[in-house]
């Protein structure tokens, strides 16, 4: 806790912050668990797992960390390490496979 914070300004909030947002320039894809349902028409089936493209990414600060962190569209733009199931990352449906089936 900050006891002086009229003597200088910064702000004590740790919310996750958008700093910048990136279009994907190539594929990229959000891997998820097929136990979940997930509501995304683009979403790829197969075997135990569920691949979903991801629409742009987004620099995210939250407290001294900064991390990247990807975005997928259904009826609303949502992380896609919010959703359910999430369990990684593949820049192909190849690589999904092989990493998470």
């Amino acid at each position: 806790m900050c006891n002086s914070c009229h003597e200088h300004n910064h702000s004590h909030s740790h919310e996750p912050a958008i700093i910048q947002i990136m279009p994907v320039t190539k594929e990229l894809f959000a891997v998820y668990s097929s136990k979940v349902s997930i509501e995304i028409s683009s979403k790829i089936t197969t075997g135990n797992i569920q691949i979903v493209p991801i629409v742009f990414l987004g620099l995210i600060k939250n407290g001294e960390k900064t991390m990247v962190e990807g975005f997928c569209a259904s009826n609303v733009i949502s992380s896609c390490e919010e959703i359910d199931g999430f369990i990684g990352y593949a820049d192909s449906v190849e690589d999904a496979k092989k990493l998470y089936e």
